[in-house]
């Protein structure tokens, strides 16, 4: 873009140099009036997530091995709230 404006300032004083040795017998010729750009609003870059490396095959038969003990001891857990057996208070 800076090219550009160098370009077009640079023909625009060779053209007034050439206008003002014509004495102003030539009209100045007019520039048109341009509506300026609307410019869209940016939104933010969305970034793509890193990839994880794969897992191992003894990674992830460990990963289940601890999601079923988790599960198992969580079942225990409330079997015993839920079930206490013998109670501590003589009936």
């Amino acid at each position: 873009m800076a090219k550009k404006t160098r370009k077009r300032t640079a023909s625009k004083a060779t053209k007034n140099a050439n206008t003002s040795s014509k004495k102003g017998t030539m009209a100045k010729t007019r520039r048109k009036v341009v509506a300026p750009k609307k410019f869209k609003s940016r939104k933010a870059r969305v970034r793509k997530p890193i990839p994880k490396a794969p897992e191992s095959f003894s990674q992830k038969v460990a990963g289940a091995f601890h999601a079923i003990v988790d599960t198992l001891s969580d079942a225990e857990q409330l079997h015993r709230k839920l079930d206490p057996g013998v109670s501590r208070e003589p009936e």
